[in-house]
């Protein structure tokens, strides 16, 4: 049985008499990826703070790991919060800052290790945290977060500065802390990327939830047996994973036919490094369901 991390209902927010959410419903359950997806100005951010207890909603209801965020102190010890603008202390080493999480979060060095190997930072240890690009700074940021191994990650656009191959060290990670049981949700515009890892998909636009379902579901329902043409580190191995998609060749990636999600757990499952997915049918397909073509 599932268990559930967040639980919304009827989740409204106003600015005055600015309506930005309007009746939100939805629950999120351990394990799972969730995809928030809409527009600029459609509400994203703001759902993502309420959940996160940074601010208070107007009216309705918000239980994260049975309780409201925005009354339980307690709650930080186990939800991560992962912002496209992160900030850390602009004088400590790369390490002081993994070796304050260790200490905190009472993580073994080993869980240390596997982080920093998996988001490819370990030569950067001894760097200050002002002399590191900003896309480091947003990997050290994610490695710090997920240290504390939450049940619930909430990460606004955690990827918005990195290059391809960093966002997908990135969603990489994301999708083991969900095998092992946490709940996450990422608001990003990136939707053919994001989808590609996400279990579950929120879909706002003008603050009305116009999508909220498994992307599984989703995607049958709208029989998505289409052309992906994916960027992946080695198209030599990809393609003898991915005989049953009809792979062909081209250059640095490989085009395929079938259902997406089975497609990019092929590959994850047998570590080939996914850089970019391409499908214009697929991002139609959810522009369309959120009311925003």
């Amino acid at each position: 049985m599932s268990v559930e991390v967040v639980e919304a209902e009827n989740l409204t927010k106003r600015y005055g008499d600015t309506e930005v959410l309007h009746k939100v419903s939805f629950i999120i359950e351990e394990k799972s990826i969730t995809a928030l997806l809409g527009p600029n100005g459609a509400g994203k951010s703001t759902l993502l703070k309420i959940v996160a207890g940074l601010i208070n909603r107007s009216s309705g209801k918000i239980a994260v790991l049975g309780e409201d965020p925005w009354k339980n102190e307690k709650l930080p010890r186990y939800v991560s919060i992962l912002l496209d603008k992160p900030y850390l202390p602009p004088f400590m080493t790369v390490w002081d800052v993994l070796k304050e999480a260790k200490s905190e979060f009472g993580v073994d060095y080993r869980d240390v290790e596997e982080i920093l190997h998996t988001l490819n930072i370990t030569s950067f240890l001894k760097t200050k945290i002002k002399d590191l690009s900003t896309g480091t700074k947003q990997k050290v940021q994610v490695a710090f977060s997920l240290l504390k191994l939450p049940k619930l990650v909430i990460a606004d656009e955690p990827t918005a500065n990195l290059d391809l191959s960093t966002r997908f060290e990135v969603y990489n990670t994301f999708v083991k802390l969900a095998s092992e049981g946490s709940a996450i949700i990422i608001a990003s515009h990136l939707a053919s990327e994001l989808i590609s890892i996400s279990t579950h998909l929120l879909g706002l636009n003008n603050g009305i939830l116009r999508v909220a379902d498994r992307l599984d579901r989703l995607i049958k329902k709208k029989d998505m047996m289409e052309e992906f043409y994916i960027v992946v580190d080695d198209v030599i191995r990809a393609k003898e994973y991915l005989q049953s998609y009809n792979p062909v060749i081209m250059g640095n990636q490989i085009k395929v036919r079938g259902e997406l999600l089975p497609i990019v757990k092929a590959l994850l499952e047998h570590n080939v490094k996914i850089f970019y997915i391409r499908n214009s049918l697929l991002d139609k397909t959810v522009m369309s369901e959120l009311g925003w073509e």
